[in-house]
């Protein structure tokens, strides 16, 4: 079973006209789960190898609605045997862009604190608050 989505989000995301021709190669006119679940695996596979290293735990951020987001997105560009649309590969560019962020730091998926790792040599102090300033001088 997929992690960051499953096959309701990608009936919500693309049109069921496109999920069928794309998942149904033996022509029965319906979605065929199972293909469709196997790439949206291949999604899941990618999106922990880029969240787990800033994450730890990526099974933690199930349910996360941009994670769900690129999954949708990267796996529907996987179901295109040959040739995909330029839309549907932008939105697989976009997607792994996403994913590069996200294990940088540049977009956070969390409202957790993140500690930077010490540095040799690293000199650590802690102040008062400034007491003068322009704004408390403000009249003088």
């Amino acid at each position: 079973m997929p992690l960051f989505a499953d096959l309701a989000a990608m009936q919500a995301r693309f049109e069921e006209r496109d999920l069928i021709q794309l998942s149904d190669a033996g022509n029965t006119g319906a979605i065929v789960a199972s293909v469709i679940e196997d790439k949206l695996s291949s999604a899941d596979a990618l999106i922990i190898s880029y969240v787990a290293a800033r994450h730890g735990d990526a099974a933690a951020l199930a349910g996360n609605a941009l994670l769900t987001d690129i999954a949708c997105d990267y796996a529907f560009s996987l179901l295109w045997r040959s040739d995909p649309p330029e839309w549907v590969l932008m939105r697989r560019k976009d997607a792994v862009r996403r994913l590069e962020d996200i294990s940088k730091g540049v977009i956070k998926l969390d409202s957790g604190t993140e500690e930077a790792a010490p540095r040799p040599g690293q000199i650590r102090i802690t102040s008062d608050p400034q007491r003068l300033s322009r704004t408390s001088l403000e009249g003088y």
